[in-house]
């Protein structure tokens, strides 16, 4: 008999509220970290949910008020933390969501492109593996470099390199790292 007060029962639980309530919203978002990286590369625990949303400045004060029926934000000042971070973590029966702002053309982007899966007999917006591999490149976390070199092999066949490559290559020209693209094609050559 599965113990439906498990962390995975209340992952999935917490995962559930948060995308019924962003629907019923009508907040475009879509389910990135751990939980991605699961679906594309290999799976792993995670205890928590990332989701990048897409909310304009002027609906943050409501859209804090309405999340906290179905949540707890974290943080004391959570507009405060939000203008400091582009992040409200909230809190739901004890699994943190980061509810992530996408504030770059590119993320409201990914999120328009965002297709619809099963996690955890939940459906719903998961990034698309490009997406992922791109946010996670433009990360300084070795973490997530290693996370693409888990996803590439596993997802080379279904990687749209044409799309993956062109954005790389301008955000890597944006930032002013060649290193964030050269990483990208050795790793595609690895395959």
């Amino acid at each position: 008999m599965m113990n439906t007060n498990s962390p995975d029962n209340l992952l999935i639980e917490a995962l559930h509220r948060m995308v019924i309530f962003l629907e019923s919203q009508s907040i475009d978002y879509m389910v990135i970290g751990g939980i991605a990286n699961s679906i594309y590369g290999r799976p792993r625990q995670t205890f928590d949910i990332d989701i990048k949303i897409a909310i304009e400045e002027t609906q943050l004060a409501d859209f804090i008020d309405v999340v906290s029926t179905i949540g707890t934000a974290v943080p004391d000042d959570p507009m405060a933390f939000i203008k400091e971070t582009a992040v409200l973590p909230v809190d739901i029966n004890h699994v943190r969501i980061d509810l992530i702002l996408a504030k770059l053309p590119f993320e409201k982007e990914a999120i328009r492109h965002s297709v619809k899966k099963e996690i955890y007999g939940v459906l719903a917006c998961v990034t698309r593996v490009e997406d992922l591999i791109i946010q996670k490149a433009l990360s300084t976390r070795e973490k997530d470099w290693m996370d693409i070199g888990e996803i590439i092999p596993v997802q080379a066949k279904n990687i749209d390199w044409d799309y993956l490559l062109s954005h790389i290559d301008q955000l890597s020209a944006f930032l002013a790292d060649p290193s964030i693209s050269e990483r990208i094609r050795r790793l595609k050559n690895a395959e």
